[in-house]
């Protein structure tokens, strides 16, 4: 989830974000079901949020960076969920993982897991694991699953791999695509997902584009 200032992620989640379903082999990755909702995910690069147009513009789910590494909350973790709550908005919680082994994984998922402590989401937590800070790939998997299985856990709520097309192909293995749901960053057009082989048979949610609407306050 990297932002550029001014910039709003735009995702579609599937109404399959509340189910877990089971993979095994490798798929033309396709989405998990006709029925979806449109998202925006946010942090405090957007600084402050008009939550009114958000809500007004047809978005249904807000997605909210909550932490990064051990010791990083983000700065409008809590005006975003307020706000967006107020609004009547759906929101998710996704954590932004740096470890570089599984001792800092978990960690980082205690962190994670005391930060949105208290809060409600309507939509499974998120782990965004993207830089690997040249932890090889085996062990990048360990940490990935050492990380879900303790956030799980420790909030007795379902997790899953946030990931661009690259790492659901290439880095993270079928153990995790086994357990654990796919939202996938891929700008370049679901038809041609069609004919893309991953370690996942579906995808439950796909950010499909890095620009969006200016929902929000210039934080300058």
């Amino acid at each position: 989830m990297k932002y550029k200032v001014n910039k709003i992620l735009i995702f579609l989640l599937i109404i399959s974000f509340i189910f877990f379903v089971n993979i095994h082999t490798t798929y033309a990755i396709r989405a998990s079901s006709e029925d979806k909702y449109q998202g925006i995910d946010v942090s405090d690069w957007q600084g402050y949020i008009d939550y009114n147009s958000v809500k007004a513009s047809g978005i249904d789910i807000v997605y909210i960076k909550a932490s990064q590494g051990s010791n990083i909350k983000d700065a409008y973790f809590d005006i975003n969920y307020e706000n967006a709550k107020a609004n009547g908005l759906k929101v998710g919680f996704y954590h932004f993982l740096t470890a570089t082994n599984t001792r800092e994984a978990e960690q980082e998922a205690q962190f994670f897991a005391s930060v949105i402590s208290g809060k409600t989401p309507d939509c499974k937590l998120t782990m965004d694991y993207e830089s690997f800070n040249g932890v090889g790939i085996n062990e990048v998997n360990n940490i990935a699953m050492v990380f879900l299985e303790t956030v799980k856990r420790i909030t007795n709520k379902e997790v899953i791999i946030y990931s661009d097309l690259y790492n659901s192909q290439n880095t993270f293995n079928s153990e995790l695509a086994q357990n654990y749901e796919l939202w996938l960053a891929y700008y370049d057009g679901t038809d041609r997902l069609k004919n893309i082989g991953t370690n996942w048979e579906n995808y439950i949610g796909l950010q499909y584009t890095d620009r969006g609407n200016n929902y929000f306050y210039d934080r300058n």
